[in-house]
């Protein structure tokens, strides 16, 4: 999968993950960690580590303008939270949207610094 693909991919779990979250609110359930909680944050998790290595080389060769390193290593951290984050109740709800609206500008930026310098590249 190309890092525009999974760039794309990532933004639209953020969405899912705010869903999610107004969800189980609504619904006032705890989900079962190992059927919902678990599973879904180690396919993310995956997703995650094909989306860091592609995104590194990416930035090491294109040298995006509006792509900083310490980005990439927040919306890593962020986005493991809040994956999981997004299943429980408890979970404040500022903290919760503040963090994934920064997430969504991260990917927004990197997708647009790909339409603007590509993502294809050699090794």
């Amino acid at each position: 999968m190309s890092l525009l693909q999974l760039s794309k991919q990532l933004l639209i779990e953020c969405d899912e993950s705010i869903v999610r979250f107004h969800l189980y609110r609504e619904e006032d359930r705890e989900p079962d960690f190992f059927q919902d909680v678990r599973p879904h944050a180690y396919k993310i998790d995956e997703l995650l580590l094909e989306w860091e290595k592609l995104v590194w080389t990416w930035i090491r060769v294109k040298r995006p303008k509006y792509v900083h390193p310490s980005q990439i290593e927040s919306l890593l951290e962020s986005m493991k939270q809040f994956i999981v984050q997004s299943y429980y109740k408890g979970t404040s709800k500022k903290r919760f949207l503040k963090t994934i609206h920064s997430s969504k500008y991260t990917l927004e930026t990197i997708i647009q610094a790909i339409s603007e310098v590509g993502d294809e590249y050699e090794d």
